[in-house]
């Protein structure tokens, strides 16, 4: 009898083999596609000629069917390059939520931290691995946010897991690893040992723009970010993959996808001795223990029930379309459905209210600069899922996720901050990894424009500059101060001096004061960011005179 069960026990081990494999395979692929950017961002950044992504750093979010289905709810189009999506979202017909336990990085990390020295006892965690009725959340979760696409928002990129890992690891690991091992560094270079000296210098010149950032890598609400992120991993020793299982709208769409897949998990009762391992390590609660009904849609397919089983009681089969030993899904009530279409109808109007996008006026914030490309606002909240590929990529440190100057609706979508990093007038990194086509790709020369006598046409405007005469070192104290028109990138300079001799305390003093030229200012933030007024720049870039919006113009026309 020992004989017939090691057969299917092999395979079934080989199998559980393959997926760790292929999370491993698949998790490297994902990290070594964020880190690609190295010789495009880093100290290899060349300002003065236009570069392109030669990877498709993005290939993770255009496998993403929940982001091609919220595009195309909002807009009724769908980008080119999301179509790839329709792959995962056909396999999981077939094979259910394998993605998830298969290729998902986010889904790896879970399974990683769930897996790895494990907090809880095997008895908890076989309670805990028990079918929970908490698992109706994701799909609530995933019928809200779809029915807030369809009205025109594309906040369901917060709960997307393919935008979380991706701005978890960009945003909040990176940012992290770049201040500690700057630290390292920092410390080693003034230990006056000189071997110690040489070892950071290695050090610095082989992590330079690949973690350790020249001017220093800040992510402007960051903190936010990493709460949700790490709060999200570390759930998982309380629960194992309690995101996966509970709140994930991408894992709720595949297994509504692979209600009627072609693979089943066969049960014999009679073989079965009741020792509880296969529940104890079923990663998706899915009841794989006989006599009871088989969750097909919270199953990612890890493979774990079969491998452990040492009675031969558990394997996977072909199916036909209906198999009565197996769950299509979980019971939701029609009470259940309609309350969270209309969470979905309401959430509107409430994460609108007073912001830009609001049709009862709201204004336009001054501090929402939208990255260079991006659409009108409307369409921009339509589409970006928050990913976090524009402020990876940007070169300047110059992207950062929105916290309030976007609205509510606009929660850590991308704005660019001049006091951190200005927008380089030859980079259209941005513009070439957005998955969405929030940002729509450009490049140098339509980012630029042509200058036509004393006017630019056809130029990309981020905003515009504006002086604060109160702050300004020639304006107001008398001090001689040229940087800001020294930096203006613009050809012709969008700031001009205007010489002036003042009486400064009894004595004569010559001073250049500076002048805004909106003709030729594009609001790339140069001057914000170099205005040696520190604490509050002298000069300030405004949303005002975006080329992308109609009504957000600086002069009446």
């Amino acid at each position: 009898m020992s004989g017939l069960k090691a057969g299917p026990a092999k395979k079934w081990m080989r199998l559980r083999l393959g997926r760790r494999i292929s999370q491993v395979v698949f998790f490297g692929l994902f990290l070594s596609l964020i880190f690609a950017t190295e010789s495009l961002t880093g100290a290899s950044f060349d300002a003065g000629n236009s570069q392109d992504v030669p990877w498709p750093v993005e290939a993770f979010l255009d496998l993403d069917p929940l982001a091609m289905i919220t595009v195309w709810l909002g807009t009724f189009s769908v980008p080119q390059t999301l179509l790839w999506s329709l792959i995962i979202l056909g396999s999981a017909v077939f094979f259910g939520r394998a993605f998830c336990s298969w290729i998902c990085p986010m889904g790896t990390l879970n399974h990683a931290f769930s897996e790895f020295r494990p907090g809880l006892s095997k008895k908890t965690k076989r309670r805990r691995n028990e079918v929970s009725p908490a698992r109706k959340i994701k799909y609530l979760l995933l019928l809200t946010m779809l029915i807030s696409a369809l009205f025109g928002s594309a906040i369901v990129g917060i709960f997307d897991p393919i935008s979380i890992v991706t701005r978890g690891i960009a945003l909040t690991v990176l940012p992290i690893a770049d201040y500690l091992l700057s630290g390292v560094i920092g410390a080693a270079s003034d230990s006056g040992v000189i071997a110690v000296q040489h070892l950071s210098d290695h050090l610095y010149e082989s992590a330079h723009g690949f973690v350790v950032h020249q001017g220093g890598l800040i992510t402007v609400g960051g903190v936010f970010l990493s709460l949700f992120f790490f709060t999200v991993l570390i759930a998982n020793r309380f629960v194992p993959r309690l995101w996966c299982r509970y709140a994930c709208p991408l894992g709720a769409l595949l297994g509504i996808s692979g209600r009627f897949g072609i693979l089943t998990l066969r049960k014999d009762s009679q073989k079965c001795t009741h020792c509880g391992k296969c529940e104890q390590y079923c990663s998706g609660a899915a009841s794989p223990v006989p006599e009871t009904k088989w969750e097909r849609s919270e199953c990612d397919m890890c493979m774990n029930c079969v491998s452990v089983c040492q009675d031969n009681a558990l394997s996977f089969g072909l199916v036909g379309w209906k198999d009565s030993s197996a769950n299509d899904g979980p019971d939701i009530k029609k009470r259940q459905l309609i309350g969270s279409a209309v969470t979905g109808v309401l959430l509107i109007p409430v994460i609108r209210s007073g912001s830009a996008t609001s049709p009862m006026g709201g204004r336009p914030d001054p501090a929402c600069i939208r990255p260079p490309g991006a659409v009108e606002e409307t369409e921009f909240l339509k589409r970006c899922i928050r990913c976090g590929q524009c402020m990876k990529i940007c070169p300047n440190n110059a992207l950062h996720p929105a916290v309030d100057e976007a609205g509510l609706e606009g929660l850590w979508t991308p704005v660019l901050v001049p006091k951190l990093g200005y927008c380089e007038p030859t980079c259209t990194l941005c513009t070439q990894v957005c998955p969405t086509a929030a940002i729509r790709r450009i490049d140098e020369k339509q980012k630029s424009g042509s200058p036509t006598g004393t006017h630019r046409e056809n130029t990309i405007r981020l905003g515009t500059a504006f002086i604060n005469r109160g702050r300004c070192l020639p304006w107001a104290m008398g001090t001689p101060c040229t940087v800001c028109e020294e930096f203006c990138p613009a050809s012709p300079k969008a700031i001009r001096l205007e010489e002036v001799t003042v009486n400064v305390y009894g004595k004569a003093v010559t001073l250049l004061r500076p002048y805004i030229d909106p003709a030729h200012c594009t609001g790339c933030g140069a001057c914000e960011h170099v205005c040696p007024v520190h604490d509050r720049a002298a000069v300030i870039i405004t949303s005002a005179g975006e080329s992308r919006s109609e009504k957000n113009k600086l002069l009446l026309q």
